[in-house]
């Protein structure tokens, strides 16, 4: 099992089919001007890819953790359920996660970190900054 693309974005969503929709893909800074209020929404997209011998039911637990490794938030837990492909090699889904009003309690760096069935598979860097003064 593997990782084929992880990223942070403004937004995004799932359509029926299985497509992932995403507005300002890519970011790993978040400017924050006032810590005591929450962030603006974002979201987190995880693409699986697998072969056809991984297909099943796999425990997700994704956690935002601080540079000193505590959670920030309570971690997100579930499942992601790999299908086994009827003509194909490999199996694959997407996982969106929307965030709204996270309150970090410190300028700095943080990660997203992904484990599945218990083995972190991705972790994704996140600092949080003040806003650049304007000239």
């Amino acid at each position: 099992m593997q990782v084929r693309f992880a990223f942070l974005c403004d937004y995004a969503n799932q359509s029926g089919g299985g497509k992932i929709n995403a507005l300002g893909i890519g970011f790993d800074n978040l400017f924050v001007p006032d810590l005591s209020m929450p962030t603006k929404q974002f979201s987190l997209v995880i693409h699986f890819e697998g072969n056809r011998s991984e297909a099943g039911r796999k425990k997700i637990e994704i956690h935002l953790i601080d540079a000193e490794e505590k959670r920030v938030i309570p971690p997100a837990k579930g499942e992601i359920h790999l299908k086994a492909p009827e003509f194909a090699l490999k199996t694959g889904t997407a996982l969106v996660i929307n965030y709204n009003n996270v309150k970090f309690p410190a300028y700095g760096n943080y990660h997203f970190s992904v484990v599945l069935d218990g083995h972190e598979i991705v972790s994704l860097p996140l600092s949080i900054t003040q806003p650049p003064l304007k000239q």
